[in-house]
């Protein structure tokens, strides 16, 4: 029960702890530059990954990026909206805080002038025989694509004597708060309107409302409320000029994008497709920026880029990650054909069976930019049949006998996705799909795949699918009009029954063409290369899959020639299953070479045998490998004090302790030492 007892405790010291340290208190400059600074232009979802983050490092990162969002000029050394904004928000605080208890930027006028700018011109009322208090007329051109009219009041008012000027509403102030005190209660609303209009038919006119021409009854006892919802509109049209998606993708990339200030957010689209052969799944995948930066280099034009990849299980674990390096190099002449296009980057992975979550993060080393792919993908489970999703293709061409490896290289076919879905009448819509882990019962069955528009089928084509495990159709679609369509495709047994679907959607479009990409694909060996099953052997030891990792890997193991990385990953899979003289078997040609990973590995192995001096060995040569690691100083102690040489057990066990003094366990075995 004690025991009970204190591991509660050290649990809520720990819980205690990490909920006084998950959100650390910001910075003065952090908390001055968001509350301040840029606190009527960031984003609600801005402020919210804004304030997740937790070094100097990834601030700062975040600052340049959240201004490369807004900057109108991209390229050039000058950030024309920055700098206006500042100089906005220097006027603000020079100018319009005067007469206020408030800094100029948290004013009325501050935070107006802040978000809209200098107006087109100002007119000041100051008291006078038309028993105004003091006000200011504001005129402004607004930009209709933010939702704003082309034209607009905004009237400031000094309110019961008091200094500092307040933003005027038509419906909740109305036309009385303009006039002196003594005459706000004994006016109606059309006399005070009438009272106004003496001084200025302007002022008049946008004291009932703040959009010009709406025609405002004076007589009516109220406004309505299209001069609030302007206010709302203006309040909000800072933050319209943003899309949320690169905040977004700066949070989930974080980690790296921050090592090397990659902050330049480019959206994209993408495609991801499952490809099926010989019963293994692989990943086919591009990622199309918007943008691809390159500079020329003696007589070639270059990009130096990197592609991360992460692939985590539903639980968020993740089962692969790998960086590879991608050279994009063309020729100026051919650049000068491709400047304008988009860039199709494509790669493969392979994959195991079951449900994942994929990231590909491609950044641009040279101009700081980056995108990214998010996706849920299902990789099929083997035994039961489905359709893959539906590959829609703008061109294809048949390849015969490439072995290499190469994205959208299917059966002999390399495909050419198209990742917007967009095609013109001059077009044909090329379409692929598979059908997974395929069983002798489809033989006889027909597929069909069918071009619709609302709900009325316009084009089909049927066949039988005797053996055949993927499809590709060509539709042309001269015939049709511009518009969204549906399209599906599925597999029908002899009774009529539809036994397998999938659908997708396609757009044609008004246009007589459609740039499309050029593209730039990684080549990989063949796919009975142990390199794609070395991946495929990561990703089940990351699920704990330890026979697939065997199956996987065994074939390419030899004791006469052993691969380091396949021999490791075969053994590890070994240990799991506590086969330990397997481990030793698999490892022993492996035994001479300097490598942290091996020795410890046959260190541990030896320790599970009761090998303890064969241990000690190991462990050494881990020690001179990889320098001071506390669990190899540990596993050393302890394979010591087993091989009864407590002085060389304790000397290691209190080198562990110097470069890590919280190890209660350890300190207990020393003291019984």
């Amino acid at each position: 029960m004690k025991k009970i007892f204190v591991l509660s405790l050290l649990l809520l010291n720990v819980c205690v702890s990490v909920m006084a340290t998950s959100a650390p208190a910001l910075p003065d400059k952090w908390k001055h530059w968001l509350d301040e600074e840029v606190v009527y232009i960031i984003t609600a979802k801005e402020k919210e990954v804004f304030l997740s983050l937790a070094s100097e490092r990834e601030r700062e990162a975040f600052e340049k990026a959240f201004w490369l969002q807004r900057d109108p000029t991209p390229g050039t050394p000058t950030n024309e909206l920055k700098d206006e904004h500042y100089r906005r928000l220097k006027y603000a605080n020079e100018f319009l805080g005067r007469g206020s208890f408030l800094p100029g930027w948290k004013t009325d006028r501050g935070r107006i002038y802040i978000i809209l700018g200098k107006p087109v011109d100002v007119q000041r009322f100051y008291e006078s025989a038309q028993n105004l208090v003091p006000c200011e007329l504001w005129h402004y051109q607004g930009d209709t694509s933010l939702g704003l009219p082309p034209f607009f009041y905004i009237v400031f008012y000094q309110d019961q004597g008091s200094a500092e000027y307040k933003l005027y509403s038509p419906s909740f102030d109305g036309p009385q708060r303009l006039l002196q005190h003594t005459l706000q209660t004994n006016l109606s609303r059309y006399q005070a309107y009438q009272q106004i209009k003496g001084a200025s038919a302007e002022l008049a006119e946008a004291s009932l409302s703040l959009i010009p021409g709406t025609g405002e009854d004076p007589s009516s006892s109220t406004s309505s409320l299209s001069s609030d919802i302007l206010i709302s509109q203006i309040q909000n049209s800072a933050v319209k000029r943003v899309q949320n998606e690169w905040a977004e993708a700066f949070a989930r990339a974080k980690e790296i994008v921050t090592t090397d200030y990659s902050v330049n957010y480019v959206s994209c689209n993408s495609v991801v497709f499952i490809h099926q052969e010989n019963q293994k799944n692989y990943i086919h995948a591009i990622i199309e920026p918007h943008g691809l930066s390159m500079s020329q280099f003696e007589q070639k034009v270059t990009a130096p880029v990197k592609l991360n990849v992460v692939i985590s299980d539903r639980s968020g674990q993740i089962i692969h990650q790998e960086e590879k390096n991608v050279q994009i190099e063309v020729s100026q002449e051919d650049f000068k054909k491709i400047q304008r296009r988009l860039s199709d980057i494509g790669d493969v992975i392979p994959l195991v069976e079951g449900d994942f979550y994929l990231r590909l993060l491609l950044r641009n080393l040279e101009s700081k930019e980056f995108s990214s792919l998010e996706e849920n993908i299902s990789s099929p489970i083997p035994g039961k049949p489905s359709l893959s999703p539906l590959l829609l293709l703008y061109g294809e061409k048949e390849v015969p006998g490439v072995v290499d490896t190469i994205p959208f290289l299917l059966n002999g076919h390399q495909l050419y996705p198209n990742t917007q879905k967009d095609y013109t009448a001059h077009e044909d819509l090329i379409i692929y799909f598979e059908i997974y882990n395929p069983s002798p019962a489809l033989n006889t069955c027909t597929f069909s795949c069918a071009i619709s528009l609302d709900q009325k089928t316009l084009a089909t084509q049927m066949g039988s699918v005797q053996d055949q495990t993927y499809f590709l159709r060509r539709f042309p679609l001269k015939d049709y009009r511009p518009g969204y369509y549906k399209l599906r495709a599925s597999v029908v047994d002899a009774a009529g029954k539809e036994v397998l679907s999938s659908g997708s959607e396609f757009n044609i479009a008004p246009l007589a063409s459609i740039p499309r990409p050029w593209n730039f694909n990684r080549v990989y060996p063949p796919l009975d290369h142990p390199y794609f099953s070395i991946i495929r052997a990561n990703e089940y030891l990351g699920l704990g899959q330890n026979d697939q990792i065997i199956r996987e890997l065994e074939k390419f193991y030899s004791p006469s020639s052993p691969q380091k990385d396949i021999a490791f990953r075969l053994a590890t899979a070994y240990f799991n299953k506590r086969d330990f003289p397997k481990v030793i078997a698999i490892m022993d040609p492996l035994k001479e070479v300097q490598d942290l990973e091996i020795d410890k590995l046959l260190g541990r192995a030896h320790l599970e045998t009761s090998e303890y001096a064969k241990a000690v060995e190991f462990f050494t040569k881990a020690l001179a490998a990889g320098g001071e690691i506390v669990e190899i100083l540990n596993l050393l102690g302890y394979s010591h004090y087993k091989n009864n040489d407590l002085m060389s057990a304790r000397k290691y066990l209190e080198r562990s302790l110097k470069l890590n003094p919280n190890q209660p366990e350890i300190k207990r075995l020393i003291e019984e030492i």
